[in-house]
């Protein structure tokens, strides 16, 4: 019985070629941006789910344009990863005006 949970992105291998895309869904933009969020963690690991809550980090962000406020937010990330070697995953996600 498999009872994996369907994942809620998919990754688009015929965009990509340096860079990799991919198309996050979610009920609310909360979940959609933690859903890019693990989409793009999930690119830098084989398992994401091996990822363990061991230190917790506030981030925040601003940007007038919602679209590059997603994208700084994976940079971020991403600049964690090099440049603090850790990888983290989104457990709460507050955008506001």
């Amino acid at each position: 019985m498999n009872l994996a949970k369907p994942m809620p992105y998919e990754y688009l291998e015929e965009i990509g070629t340096a860079d990799i895309a991919f198309e996050a869904t979610g009920r609310d933009l909360s979940e959609l941006f933690r859903d890019a969020a693990d989409a793009t963690t999930n690119v830098m690991i084989d398992n994401i789910e091996v990822i363990q809550p061991r230190e917790t980090r506030q981030i925040e962000l601003s940007n007038d344009k919602l679209d590059m406020l997603l994208f700084d937010l994976l940079q971020e990330l991403i600049f964690l990863k090099d440049a603090e070697r850790l990888l983290l995953r989104l457990r709460e996600v507050q955008i506001t005006e």
